[in-house]
């Protein structure tokens, strides 16, 4: 399996893009998750989508559909031109609590607005009818250890099969009071990787590997606690690999992972 790797879009405490990211690599201290007026947390713009849809847009949507433009941007390449992966471990749990509140009340009315953005596969509808992408999209899920090496070979193969560009976005929010028994993810955390046919010696490589791995140490600081805490920071040591033009082993499952070797 191979592909290029053209372009990457990025989200989470301490950095807001791809660039901030790389430099929080190269150990710069991270910047501030604050509004303005310092009192609530920066959340994505995500532009790309209408401004009536974008109010209705919860933060998990806006988060997938933010890194995805900015992968977008980096790699040159429109959004109607190529098919996408979106993919979450926990799906958007703030939805999740209030469906589940709300249906165990007095009153088990839920807010349709609610209950269409609830489903794994809003992301991706919001992204594709924002942005008249025709191409096949796809949601992938596969728990909080395998969401993120299962759907980037997802991409990947898409993109070596069919030989188009494939978009591929992993995002997943903050956990609400009530689930951080189960999952405690304190910080919601995105990115995004366009990924492109390959030609000659410029392709990221991709090959099963038998036995399971763990996940790799990461090497920033700074991004300890999100790295530990939610699934889709996992990417990060994969982003932080290929930053070092360095390969890494991704656990797959029970019996194989996933190795990604740079060019």
């Amino acid at each position: 399996m191979k592909a290029r790797f053209a372009g990457m879009g990025a989200w989470g405490p301490g950095f807001e893009t791809a660039d901030a990211l790389e430099a929080l690599f190269d150990g710069e201290m991270p910047t501030s998750a604050d509004d303005s007026d310092g009192a609530r947390p920066a959340r994505p713009a995500a532009t790309i989508i209408p401004p009536r849809e974008r109010r209705r847009a919860p933060l998990s949507v806006k988060l997938a559909v933010e890194v995805a433009s900015q992968a977008c941007e980096a790699s040159g390449i429109a959004p109607a031109d190529a098919a996408c992966v979106f993919a979450s471990a926990l799906g958007d749990l703030d939805i999740t609590d209030y469906m589940c509140r709300t249906l165990a009340s007095e009153t088990p009315q839920l807010s349709p607005t609610k209950f269409h953005n609830s489903v794994h596969n809003a992301p991706v509808g919001y992204w594709t009818i924002s942005t008249g992408d025709n191409h096949a999209g796809n949601a992938v899920a596969a728990g909080p250890d395998g969401t993120v090496a299962v759907s980037l070979m997802e991409a990947v193969i898409q993109c070596d099969i069919e030989q188009r560009p494939v978009l591929w976005v992993c995002q997943d929010i903050a956990a609400p009071p009530a689930y951080q028994a189960l999952w405690p993810v304190n910080a919601a955390c995105a990115v995004a990787i366009m990924l492109v046919p390959a030609t000659g010696g410029d392709a990221h490589r991709l090959s099963l590997a038998p036995g399971a791995a763990g996940w790799p140490a990461l090497h920033t600081p700074a991004l300890a606690a999100l790295y530990d805490d939610n699934p889709t920071a996992r990417a990060l040591a994969l982003l932080e690999a290929l930053h070092r033009g360095e390969s890494i082993c991704l656990p797959l499952n029970e019996s194989s992972s996933l190795q990604v070797t740079p060019p």
